[in-house]
């Protein structure tokens, strides 16, 4: 009858009313799932018709029920909501379900440009330094490009192979898997790892950012309270950062890793730019003007000598660690869209392959040219060889500034991830009802650190020779190995992680012994 239609539409508008306002006024909680009874049985095993876009409640939120008649819970300062309902066939209004924006998943292209970003940074512009430590000529990037090329393959393998032991142990936590694999008692070993590197990290790269943006605005003549290295770094935190650590997941900061990784390639082909144009070379337009002219030695009759120089250990421990980004694996891992097959195997692989394929792209370029530009004159930060009259150079410099502010995220969330590991279910808890509370806290924390410290120097170095190590050779081999549930690779596989376990460790100490040189 009319009537009925009438009523009908009445009760659907409410319905979508209802929904609309949870939504906007935050009653949903981001990525909870419901299910829905009926008043006479139990849930349905499938949801009903029409919930296509219910999210799923297996990693975001708690499943809430609801039965027919029953009022939601309306959640602190907010009035009633009913359940929104439906009329059947039979003329009796009964619960529906509400499609849900379902958490927002990274693709493969977004996972990759977020993995590149997570491993490329200002660490590259040491690698021409590492190789002027054993070399004087183009004969040193023979080797050189051959060990990068080596770690390089080793570190995604490594990286995919925590990811993988994630997703059949059910974990989404680098400590998490090993004590699903190696065991629980042992468990503060990857998470003092993890929860080290990555409060040296946004410690660091907030230092960084604040003297660099410090130096990029002093030519400006702008008052201390916003130009000197303090205010760059409360600044640059309060508005830049703050938002962009507030992301609720790591495909919407793909954007901006792009940027990221844009600025890395810039630098990339600023340094191959100069190397073939001859800028810096006697009688070239900048070379009266560079800090310290380009020297090289007489090449040597077997470039693979250079692996016995004892200055070989310099690059090696530089490249030991620069693919290091193992301790977001389960992060990527976990917040990767899966395939048509509900897989994830395959995706992951492909991001990381093409993240560290990129990554060992443009620190094959910075080492490469860097090191034929300037030979053994190359500095340990290779912008700073170059001319403060190169407008070039000055853009370089500035994209590097965009790098670490991109990369900055990233590590932040591996950041609050091992905290809330840490100190167990109340702060889980604490940073589901208020995540931005929780960031804002941790951030404010990190900050007052930078601002009230100048050099981290040795200690960081030395943290990331020891945690860098155990993240990407010692611990997940010994996961794989430990665990029953992880066997691709067979004997050839077996044989790659028990030889990365030593190689780990002799990294580990070589990086030790050359932090304290």
């Amino acid at each position: 009858s009319a009537m009925r239609r009438r009523s009908a539409l009445g009760h659907g508008l409410a319905a979508a009313s209802a929904a609309l306002f949870a939504a906007l006024s935050g009653h949903f909680a981001y990525g909870t799932a419901f299910s829905f009874r009926s008043a006479s049985g139990p849930p349905s095993p499938t949801p009903p018709a029409g919930s296509a876009g219910l999210a799923s409640s297996r990693s975001f939120g708690r499943v809430r029920s609801f039965r027919a008649g029953r009022r939601a819970s309306p959640g602190p300062g907010r009035g009633p909501l009913r359940t929104p309902r439906a009329e059947g066939a039979d003329g009796r209004f009964r619960p529906t379900s509400v499609a849900l924006p379902s958490p927002q998943l990274s693709s493969v292209s977004q996972s990759t440009v977020n993995i590149a970003k997570n491993i490329v940074g200002a660490g590259m512009l040491s690698l021409p330094k590492g190789v002027a430590a054993f070399g004087g000529n183009s004969q040193a990037l023979i080797p050189a490009l051959a060990v990068a090329l080596g770690l390089s393959l080793l570190s995604a393998y490594t990286f995919v192979l925590i990811g993988d032991l994630c997703g059949k142990t059910g974990t989404s936590s680098f400590a998490d898997a090993w004590a699903a694999t190696v065991g629980p008692n042992s468990k503060f070993l990857p998470l003092a790892a993890c929860l080290g590197k990555a409060a040296i990290g946004t410690i660091s790269f907030l230092m960084i950012i604040g003297d660099c943006l410090s130096l990029l605005l002093s030519p400006l003549g702008l008052p201390p309270f916003l130009a000197s290295r303090s205010a760059a770094i409360v600044w640059t935190t309060l508005l830049v950062l703050l938002p962009l650590c507030s992301m609720k997941s790591l495909a919407p900061l793909a954007k901006f890793s792009v940027g990221g990784v844009l600025s890395n390639v810039y630098i990339s082909l600023f340094i191959l730019l100069r190397c073939f144009d001859g800028s810096y070379r006697p009688g070239g337009a900048f070379f009266r003007a560079a800090p310290l002219a380009p020297a090289f030695h007489a090449a040597r009759e077997n470039p693979w000598a250079a692996l016995a120089h004892p200055g070989f250990a310099v690059l090696l421990s530089i490249l030991a660690t620069a693919f290091l980004a193992h301790y977001n694996a389960p992060l990527f891992y976990e917040q990767l869209a899966p395939d048509a097959n509900g897989d994830k195997g395959a995706g992951f692989r492909s991001a990381a392959t093409m993240g560290f394929a990129g990554s060992a792209l443009i620190f094959s370029a910075v080492m490469a040219g860097g090191f034929m530009t300037f030979g053994k004159n190359s500095m340990g930060l290779i912008l700073n060889n170059y001319a403060s009259d190169d407008a070039l150079a000055m853009l370089a410099r500035a994209a590097i500034l965009v790098s670490l502010i991109t990369a900055f995220p990233l590590v932040f969330f591996s950041l609050r991830k091992q905290v809330i590991g840490l100190f167990g279910s109340g702060a889980e808890r604490f940073n589901a009802e208020q995540p931005r509370a929780m960031t804002v806290m941790m951030l404010v924390a990190v900050m007052g650190i930078a601002l009230n410290l100048r050099d981290l120097g040795k200690l960081a170095a030395f943290a990331g020779a020891c945690f860098g190590s155990f993240l990407i050779y010692i611990g997940p081999a010994l996961m794989a190995l430990c665990s029953t549930k992880y066997s691709r690779g067979g004997k050839l596989g077996r044989a790659t992680q028990v030889t990365l376990i030593p190689l780990g460790v002799a990294l580990g100490v070589l990086g030790a012994i050359q932090t304290f040189k």
